[in-house]
């Protein structure tokens, strides 16, 4: 019987220790609290229905399970839409970033490219200056190498004006002592057959008078000297020198007509002689010059076209310059807009990242709320169903 008795005791004991800790834990949140203002005011009427205060926690059960499944369906939906939303963010930050690589890549081979460019159009201006620079120092040696000909030409004109004047004199004595060699040698006429008829030759009076003109060495040195002062070659200015100093000396050394004829004719071969190397010295001078041009103009032709084709290469240079500097502006521009793209779309990843992650952590609380919510209905419904007396009298007493 006492363990009857003690049994019983130990089962009120249990008992009310398990209603003081299901009351304990409806008033330890607002949501029990409710609950339990809920009962108390169904047991406040005339005619409290034990059902009823079922009916109410059963239809606030299913509110819960409702709230819910709504959110369960609605997590579901937003998972879905921030993985698609993350994936394309990711996809779209993915294909800028390989974009922003291959403009990178791209730069980092424009520009050594027109670093080239412009160091090669810097040799090409240094080159055109060089053949511009050949070209005007080719064309002031030809002007030089022109003026040297035209006053070698005029050299030899005089040397040549010289020497024929030279010659001319040694010529006028040269007939001179033939004339009177010839007149000399002819036979005298007979007293019968001599002719007293007068007769004018105007010829006799000219070879006089021309006679007169030279009739000894002494006057061709006169006239050798009075042209040595007009020659100013210093090369053909020696030679009549010497020819004068030859004629003087003649009028020493040839006291007989003949060898004074003898001497002469030497003086004129030497004349002959200096004449025709003059004649050659002209002739080959001419060929030079026509060479020196000749290879002028062939050396003109050559550096111009070398000049027209250097001009070609260096439009070509500045076109090429101009198109990579486009091209790397482009690229420059195009990586801006795609890193600014790249960070705009990262950001909008990490707020879209954090709206998701705080959504489910909202679901999780909201979860978690509703389970805490659906135990206290659960204790609720315990207490209404098997403890009603005491919630009761719980009620009562607060």
């Amino acid at each position: 019987m006492k363990r009857a008795l003690l049994l019983v005791l130990v089962i009120v004991g249990c008992l009310a220790t398990e209603f003081d800790q299901q009351i304990a834990e409806l008033e330890e949140t607002q949501f029990g609290q409710t609950i339990l203002q809920t009962i108390q005011m169904e047991m406040q009427t005339d005619d409290p229905v034990v059902s009823n205060l079922v009916d109410i926690m059963q239809h606030l059960e299913q509110t819960l399970e409702g709230e819910q499944k709504r959110d369960d369906e609605r997590i579901v939906r937003f998972k879905q839409n921030c993985d698609i939303a993350l994936s394309q963010l990711t996809e779209i930050i993915n294909t800028s970033t390989v974009t922003s690589l291959t403009l990178k890549s791209d730069l980092d081979s424009l520009n050594p490219q027109k670093v080239q460019a412009v160091a090669s159009l810097e040799r090409k201006n240094l080159e055109i200056a060089d053949l511009k620079a050949e070209v005007d120092y080719q064309t002031l040696k030809r002007q030089k190498e022109s003026a040297t000909y035209q006053t070698i030409l005029d050299n030899l004109e005089q040397a040549l004006f010289g020497v024929n004047q030279v010659k001319g004199y040694f010529n006028k004595y040269l007939d001179v002592l033939v004339k009177n060699r010839n007149r000399f040698q002819q036979p005298q006429p007979s007293f019968l057959q001599e002719d007293f008829s007068f007769q004018y030759n105007d010829e006799d009076v000219e070879e006089d008078i021309d006679s007169k003109g030279i009739s000894s060495f002494a006057q061709v040195a006169q006239k050798v000297n009075k042209l040595k002062h007009h020659v100013h070659l210093e090369g053909y200015k020696s030679i009549i020198e010497i020819l004068s100093q030859l004629a003087s000396q003649a009028q020493t050394s040839a006291d007989e007509p003949s060898q004074c004829e003898v001497l002469t004719r030497k003086v004129l071969s030497i004349l002959k002689q200096i004449e025709n190397y003059i004649q050659s010295e002209r002739i080959r001078e001419d060929q030079a010059e026509n060479l020196r041009q000749s290879s002028y103009e062939d050396l003109r032709t050559l550096l111009s076209d070398q000049l027209v084709k250097a001009n070609q290469d260096k439009t070509y240079m500045e076109g090429l310059i101009d198109s990579l500097s486009n091209r790397i502006q482009q690229a420059k521009n195009e990586k801006f807009e795609v890193d600014q793209k790249i960070s705009i779309k990262s950001k909008e990843k990490e707020n879209r990242d954090n709206d998701c992650r705080l959504k489910r952590q909202e679901y999780e609380t909201d979860t978690a709320s509703r389970i805490k919510q659906k135990r206290s209905v659960a204790v609720a419904v315990d207490l209404i169903s098997s403890k009603l007396g005491q919630l009761k009298r719980k009620l009562i007493a607060n």
